[in-house]
């Protein structure tokens, strides 16, 4: 019987991750594929350019008056 070197542990240790990622991967783009798509109305990208155009600026609000705002 031979026994596994550390370094052996490792490698195989690293081609299962690898695998893994592979998988991940895979199922990430099935899943988007398969996703619904929403269209958006003028006034919705609207909102969303505004957003963005807040964040690049640097604007921000509490969390406390975002979840007022949405209540």
């Amino acid at each position: 019987m031979t026994q596994a070197t550390f370094d052996d542990i490792i490698a195989e240790v690293k081609k299962v991750n690898q695998r893994l990622e592979s998988i991940e991967k895979a199922l990430t783009s099935m899943i988007t594929m398969l996703m619904h798509e929403e269209e958006l109305s003028p006034e919705e990208w609207k909102e969303l350019e505004s957003i963005e155009a807040e964040m690049k600026n640097g604007q921000s609000i509490p969390l406390e008056e975002l979840e007022k705002a949405l209540k």
